[in-house]
This record gives C-alpha cells, sequence and structure tokens, in this order.
C-alpha cells in the first residue's frame, strides 16, 4: 500500500475541511477502498475515518423526511 495520513474528525464541518485536501478519501463500514490500496489501484493522501462523527450516525424518520 502507499502512504497516508488518517483523519479522524468528530464533526461534519471537520470532515469537510479534511475532504477538501487533493485526494482524500471518506472512509466509512462496507467499502472496498481497503482491498483497492492493498492492490496499489488507489493513493489517497488521507483517509478520512467518519465513525467518530455523532451527527452521522441513525436514521430518522419524520413524516415523509429521512435525516
Amino acid at each position: 500500500m502507499y502512504s497516508f495520513d488518517i483523519v479522524r474528525p468528530t464533526s461534519v464541518a471537520d470532515a469537510v475541511s479534511a475532504l477538501g485536501q487533493e485526494d482524500a478519501q471518506p472512509l466509512s463500514g462496507g467499502q472496498t477502498l481497503i482491498p483497492t490500496l492493498k492492490q496499489r489501484l488507489a493513493a489517497p493522501s488521507d483517509l478520512i475515518d467518519l465513525r467518530h462523527i455523532a451527527a452521522m450516525k441513525g436514521i430518522t424518520i419524520d413524516g415523509r423526511q429521512v435525516t
């Protein structure tokens, strides 16, 4: 694998800022990114770990709106 930095933001604003870096990739569950990295098919500068962002956890249904 290529070298990269892992960023662990705790807010959506921090994640958006981190994703503004050239070649940054978000990282969350259920992705094929890790096998792609191992095969050297992707070379992101930063991986942005989204799992510590409380505002992005869970799904809420309110009438016809899903958030």
